[in-house]
Formats: structure tokens, C-alpha cells, sequence
């Protein structure tokens, strides 16, 4: 993806700082599998998110590919996904967030040209 000089920032296009807080919420270290009314939060928080940062990366990139499956109708959780597979979702989500994120602050990020 190309950004034109007069093109918005990546944090005016998307909050970043939500996405990350939704990152860090889903995969905080050391906490027990959460409960499932703060893992749907999570999954609906991180679906958004991710949402938001495929359109900030080239579909030909393998973070895009690996992000768009996850929320795609037939991935998604229903009501008769275990607890366990939510939580290992939302930790999924979470990572391909993170991904995207970082995909797309490179993508970006101002290059220098060569001499």
C-alpha cells in the first residue's frame, strides 16, 4: 500500500491505542481463562479491530490472508463453542491483531528512498 503525503496518519484512520488495550486485555500473562461474557467483549472488541486493520494492509500479505479467515461468519464462535475454544480464539484474534497492527504502522511508516 502506498501512502500519498497527503493521506491521513494510520492513528487517524484507525484507534490505534484501542486495538492495542483490546490486545493486551485478551492475552494479559498469568490470568486464568477469563469468563465467557469477557471473552465474547474480547471477541467482539478484537472482530472490530481487525475489521478496521485489513484495509491498512495489502491483501497479498500473509498476516491479511491469516487475519481475514478468523472473521469470516463460518469462523467465528457460535453459542455451542466450548469455553476453551473461545478463550484459544480470542487469543488468536488477539495475535492476529497484533500482526496487522504491526504490518501496518511498517506499511505506514515513511521510507527512505534509496541513493
Amino acid at each position: 500500500m502506498t501512502i500519498s503525503p497527503e493521506a491521513p496518519l494510520l492513528a487517524d484512520r484507525v484507534n490505534v491505542t484501542s486495538i492495542e488495550q483490546s490486545i493486551t486485555e485478551a492475552t494479559r500473562p498469568g490470568v486464568a481463562m477469563p469468563p465467557r461474557a469477557t471473552l465474547a467483549v474480547h471477541i467482539a472488541a478484537l472482530t472490530t479491530d481487525v475489521k478496521s486493520l485489513l484495509y491498512e494492509v495489502s491483501r497479498e500479505h500473509p498476516a491479511y490472508q491469516r487475519a481475514q479467515g478468523l472473521v469470516l461468519p463460518r469462523a467465528r464462535p457460535c453459542a455451542r463453542t466450548n469455553h476453551y475454544e473461545l478463550w484459544q480464539y480470542s487469543l488468536t484474534l488477539a495475535h492476529a491483531a497484533q500482526d496487522l497492527l504491526d504490518v501496518a504502522q511498517q506499511e505506514a511508516a515513511p521510507h527512505d528512498s534509496p541513493h
